[in-house]
């Protein structure tokens, strides 16, 4: 019966939440990755020229191996001996953002931020999180490949790949008739955590040092490129009244 009444609690609280949450909020998605990568974004204005922003995407990514492990290469397919492997990652992406709007340009029928959607010129602080994985997946010995001519297998692992990064964007958001928005910005991505861990799932005995069960793992900060194409629709709860 308490947990009855809890749900029951818990679902009214939503419902009377919901409201608040999606009026005077933009719903976007970036069109350009939609197709492979579904991904959905929110931004909360909360002041004139302060607004929250949030996302969550799916990452579904095929990425080339380095050799960043001790010169070791994965690859799940026949590869030519010599070149960069590439294997299917999946995952998910966090990012949560604050933006501060330089210029504004407000709309001659409605006054203040309230019923405004967001535009003009911006700053953007973001931090990510990006979280893949493959499972399984054979790591070969590069340097004994090329000595013995064929690719030589090295030991099975599950393979992690996380990232915690920091945006600095600078972009400049379009209103259109208040209902849709046009948002481009441009900048600096740095990868605070660039984690590649592997645990060992099984492996020939060789002496040097992997065994079932063993953790690897290297992190390589680094600084990227970064920009975003994204459009949106413009959310207002008297419109649905």
């Amino acid at each position: 019966m308490k947990k009855l009444v809890a749900i029951l609690l818990l679902v009214c609280a939503v419902n009377m939440a919901y409201p608040q949450f999606i009026d005077n909020t933009l719903i976007k998605t970036r069109p350009m990755k939609f197709l492979f990568n579904p991904n959905l974004s929110f931004e909360k204005p909360f002041h004139k020229y302060f607004s929250a922003t949030a996302e969550i995407a799916y990452r579904r990514r095929e990425l080339f191996s380095d050799g960043s492990i001790d010169g070791q290469y994965f690859n799940k397919s026949t590869t030519i001996l010599g070149e960069p492997s590439k294997v299917k990652f999946n995952g998910v992406e966090f990012d949560l953002g604050l933006r501060a709007y330089l210029v504004t340009v407000q709309t001659p029928y409605l006054e203040g931020y309230y019923w405004n959607a967001p535009l003009g010129l911006y700053l953007e602080t973001i931090v990510g999180y990006i979280h893949s994985a493959v499972w399984d997946l054979q790591i070969y010995d590069y340097e004994k490949s090329v000595y013995n001519g064929v690719n030589c297998p090295y030991y099975r692992a599950d393979v992690r790949l996380d990232k915690l990064s920091l945006f600095f964007l600078l972009g400049y958001q379009f209103n259109i008739e208040n209902v849709f928005s046009l948002d481009i910005n441009l900048g600096a991505r740095y990868y605070c955590v660039a984690m590649d861990s592997r645990k060992v799932v099984s492996a020939t005995p060789t002496g040097d040092g992997i065994y079932p069960g063993k953790l690897l793992r290297e992190n390589n900060p680094c600084w990227h490129f970064a920009g975003r194409v994204t459009i949106g629709y413009y959310i207002r709860c008297d419109w649905m009244e």
